[in-house]
């Protein structure tokens, strides 16, 4: 069985054992605060307890290197949304040291993606489209002023 055919059998045992009902709150964050912080694995439980947040107190938005990396992008999407619709009134940007974005340079991702069979060209048309996918791809050498 995969990986994700073992999550999607838990999350059937879950429903039918109604185990949701305890996580039950409103869409409407209770801190009214936004929150964008990395993916990082490590932050799954540990940001939560680091801020005492509990389920139904924020809105948590998670990307690679907690990155805005553009103004009209998801990230933007979800805090316009948050702001105008779910009742935020602060955000809080959240990264953190020897976070995998962290010197990440777009030449190895690049060089990977066409190992993994991705075409020259479809690379070529998203720059070609206005997207600058070096840049976009490029990590940060400092957590701290990549917090802007």
């Amino acid at each position: 069985m995969s990986n994700i055919e073992e999550l999607v059998e838990f999350n059937k045992r879950f429903v039918e054992n109604k185990e949701y009902e305890k996580y039950k709150t409103t869409k409407y964050p209770s801190k009214k605060i936004a929150i964008l912080s990395c993916m990082d694995t490590r932050l799954t439980e540990l940001l939560p307890a680091a801020l005492n947040i509990q389920n139904g107190d924020v809105k948590m938005i998670k990307n690679a290197g907690a990155l805005i990396s553009s103004p009209l992008g998801s990230v933007m999407r979800s805090l316009i949304i948050a702001i105008y619709e779910l009742g935020v009134e602060e955000i809080m940007v959240i990264n953190h040291y020897d976070c995998g974005m962290q010197n990440i340079h777009s030449s190895s991702i690049i060089e990977k993606m066409l190992e993994r069979g991705i075409q020259e060209k479809d690379i070529e048309l998203m720059n070609y489209l206005g997207m600058d996918i070096k840049k976009w791809l490029n990590g940060f050498d400092n957590p701290c002023i990549s917090v802007k």
